[in-house]
C-alpha cells in the first residue's frame, strides 16, 4: 500500500507517480505558501482557520491566489474520501505556479498549483509523555518581526532542526536577533512558571500556530492562566515546565534544553493536564 495519497490540481497520485514541473516557482524559488493540519475522525482540524492563514500568508508574500477557498475544500474532500485512513496528516501547498521561462517575474506564471499531501498520522510515542523530549537553542539570522507567513522558504527552520539532530536533541528553540525566544522549527514553544503558562509574543517573529490559537480560545472559555510575552533563554531554562505545540503533534513535554534538565526533568503536571483538556476540547 502506498504511504501517501497526493492531489495535484485535482488529480490523485501516490508518492511514486506524483510529479510537479521543475519550472514550478515553489521549486525554483520557494515561492509558495502552505498549511499543515490533521484530521480527527476524518474531519480536518479547524480547516477554515488554516485556509484563513494560508490566504494571509499568500498576501504577505504578494502571491495572488487564482484558486478560491471552495476549490481547495473540494480538492481536500476528494482526497480524504479516497483515503482508507481515519486520521490523516495533511499538507496543503499553494505555489505561485509554473513559469513559462526562467526568471523572477511573477508574471511568468499564469495560475497557481495546488498540492495536497496526505498520509496516516501515527500516535505520538509514549516516551514523549513519560520522559519528555530534548531541545537546543538556535540563533536565527533573520530580523523578521511580527506574525510570520507560512511560506515554502523554510531554510532557517530546516537548519535549526538539522543543528538539533546533530547535537542529539529532538528539535531546536529559535532565538531572534534581539535575544528573545521565538518558536521551534515546526512548533510553538511554551513555559510554565509559578502556575502561569507563557508563550512568546507574535511581535518577536512567531508563526501563529492553530494549536496555539486554540489554547488561547480554551483559556478564555476555561479561565486558564495563559498569556504571551517576550521571553529569553534564561526564562526557559528556569521554568517549572516547558512544552511545544503543533497541529500534528498536539502538546509535547520538553524536559531538557541544552542538556540541562527543566526542573525535575520529568513531564510536568500542568502540561499533561493541559494535553488532556486540549484533546477533550478538539474532539468535541
Amino acid at each position: 500500500m502506498s504511504k501517501f495519497l497526493i492531489n495535484i490540481n485535482g488529480e490523485l497520485f501516490n508518492e511514486e507517480t506524483a510529479k510537479i514541473s521543475v519550472f514550478d516557482r515553489g521549486f525554483l524559488y520557494g515561492d509558495s505558501v502552505y498549511e499543515a493540519t490533521r484530521t480527527f475522525n476524518r474531519k480536518p482540524f479547524r480547516i477554515h482557520q488554516h485556509l484563513d492563514r494560508l490566504f494571509v500568508s499568500a498576501e504577505k508574500i504578494e502571491l495572488e491566489p487564482t484558486l478560491g477557498r471552495e476549490d481547495i475544500l473540494q480538492a481536500l474532500e476528494k482526497t480524504i474520501a479516497a483515503s482508507p485512513h481515519d486520521n490523516h496528516s495533511i499538507r496543503i501547498i499553494l505555489t505561485r505556479g509554473t513559469n513559462c521561462d526562467l526568471g523572477l517575474d511573477p508574471e511568468l506564471a499564469s495560475s497557481n498549483n495546488l498540492i495536497i499531501m496526505t498520509k496516516a498520522i501515527p500516535a505520538n510515542p509514549e516516551w514523549w509523555y513519560t520522559q519528555g523530549v530534548s531541545m537546543i537553542f538556535h540563533q536565527k539570522n533573520s530580523t523578521q518581526k511580527g506574525s510570520l507567513p507560512k511560506s515554502g522558504n523554510y531554510q532557517e527552520n530546516m537548519l535549526a532542526h538539522k543543528d538539533a539532530i546533530a547535537k542529539g536533541a529532538t528539535d531546536a528553540i529559535m532565538i531572534n536577533t534581539e535575544g528573545h525566544v521565538t518558536e521551534g522549527s515546526t512548533s510553538n514553544v511554551w513555559l510554565v512558571k509559578e502556575g502561569k503558562i507563557l508563550t512568546p509574543t507574535l511581535a518577536d517573529g512567531v508563526l501563529e500556530g492553530l494549536t496555539r490559537k486554540t489554547l488561547f480560545e480554551m483559556a478564555h472559555a476555561q479561565n486558564l492562566p495563559l498569556s504571551e510575552a517576550s521571553l529569553t533563554q534564561e526564562d526557559f531554562l528556569g521554568a517549572d515546565e516547558v512544552f511545544v505545540t503543533s497541529t500534528t503533534r498536539n502538546i509535547v513535554p520538553v524536559t531538557k534544553i541544552e542538556n540541562r534538565l527543566i526542573a525535575s526533568g520529568k513531564p510536568g503536571k500542568i502540561t499533561l493536564d493541559l494535553l488532556k483538556r486540549y484533546l477533550e476540547y478538539v474532539n468535541q
